[in-house]
């Protein structure tokens, strides 16, 4: 049995798929700790995962509201967001604990590729076996700008952590991005093959569906929509989001006489005032729902599109920020869809995008199931003796200060 340490952040569709291949990993026998945000607290240990926040509740919801500034933000805004809600204290938290937590010969470090850079800090300090899990393929095609931002922006906070535990600087960030024993991305073959495909290092295993509903019950006002042939309509759990979103898929409902269940965890993001047959829900089981619907009109989460793709659901996406321009556009060209960018978004472009799909076949695609194969492969790393791969990056006199580090037994 291996323990098994996973780190993540983000909104529902970042922390999901973590919980659920915690699950598939504690299935196999071992022994899974999962830090991410405080609400995601009963999900997990009702998943049978041990749980560590790393924030609260209150500095969750405050780190959200901070989020909608950075679509499209500049270096300079970045660094301000980190600083403003203490995510460099953070990631120093997280990576002191993963090491006092570590066992060796038994505990592999999974991560969050692009933001738990605290999975890959321990597994250097430590030498440990360590994975870094990516939800979406953009998070590949972006390392060299993130790394680029994360060299001219946040080197000095990063040195300070690395510091702490007897690390020196990080010379190269974009060859240190690639340093995991193990990349694993959680999307399906068709999905990859649709747009620019992930680096030869990453193991493919297929998506998780990480949107299980667990105990949510579908309220009634929502079955009667469904059998209406509703539409639902979604921006995803987080605030990252355009403001004009909601406005033009409502009106892009109206435009096409379909009545709309609106799956929005914050209220103030919907219209105040929504049309007939139109209704605001916080939450919703989405394997119940999507595959009932007549279409989905979404923002382009991972999470959300392949849940549709694997019911036959048409969709549309109204695209605006990070990944979402390039999910619309693979889904797009895999014939499963169609999408809008932000420069053409209106209710009539959307409604007529709308129409088509409610008017079209219904195409479905086999769910991949990815979470068997991505537990397999993280297991595989226990008990690995290589040493970890970002050790070239240093040179001679730090990997030997290092060794003799490792040797003593000490952190820092």
């Amino acid at each position: 049995m291996a323990r098994v340490i996973m780190s993540t952040h983000g909104s529902h569709g970042d922390v999901l798929p973590f919980v659920a291949l915690g699950r598939a990993l504690r299935d196999r026998g071992h022994e899974v700790e999962l830090l991410s945000h405080a609400p995601f607290r009963d999900l997990a240990e009702r998943e049978g995962l041990a749980f560590t926040a790393i924030d609260t509740a209150e500095a969750y919801e405050a780190n959200l509201s901070d989020t909608p500034p950075l679509l499209g933000a500049g270096l300079p805004r970045w660094r301000a967001y980190y600083e403003a809600n203490g995510l460099f204290e953070q990631i120093a938290f997280e990576t002191r604990h993963t090491m006092e937590r570590y066992v060796p010969g038994e505990t592999v470090l999974v991560g969050r590729h692009t933001t738990a850079v605290s999975t890959l800090f321990a597994a250097e300090a430590l030498d440990a076996p360590a994975a870094w899990v990516a939800v979406t393929p953009i998070q590949y095609m972006s390392e060299r700008g993130i790394a680029h931002m994360y060299a001219q922006t946040m080197t000095d906070h990063f040195d300070r952590i690395r510091a702490g535990i007897g690390l020196p600087p990080v010379k190269d960030w974009a060859a240190w991005f690639a340093s995991a024993h193990l990349d694993v991305a959680l999307w399906p073959s068709w999905f990859d093959q649709a747009g620019t495909p992930a680096p030869k290092r990453v193991r493919l295993t297929g998506a998780p569906l990480g949107d299980a509903s667990g105990e949510q019950v579908l309220p009634p006002e929502a079955e009667e929509l469904l059998d209406r042939d509703a539409v639902l309509v979604t921006g995803g759990t987080g605030r990252m989001l355009h403001d004009r979103f909601y406005e033009v898929a409502v009106e892009a409902c109206r435009a096409v006489g379909r009545p709309a269940l609106l799956a929005v965890r914050h209220r103030d993001l919907v219209p105040q005032t929504l049309p007939d047959g139109m209704r605001w829900f916080p939450g919703l089981p989405f394997p119940q729902v999507v595959p009932r619907v007549g279409a989905i009109l979404h923002h382009g989460g991972i999470g959300t599109l392949i849940r549709a793709a694997t019911s036959g659901t048409p969709q549309v996406i109204l695209a605006h920020g990070f990944d979402r321009a390039e999910n619309g556009a693979r889904v797009a060209a895999a014939g499963l869809g169609s999408w809008l960018p932000e420069q053409r978004w209106s209710a009539e472009e959307a409604a007529a995008l709308l129409k088509d799909a409610l008017t079209g076949p219904r195409v479905q695609v086999p769910a991949d199931g990815g979470l068997g194969a991505a537990a397999e492969a993280i297991e595989g790393l226990a008990g690995s003796t290589t040493p970890y791969s970002a050790r070239h990056l240093l040179t001679r006199a730090e990997r030997l200060a290092l060794a003799r580090r490792l040797r003593s037994g000490e952190t820092a």
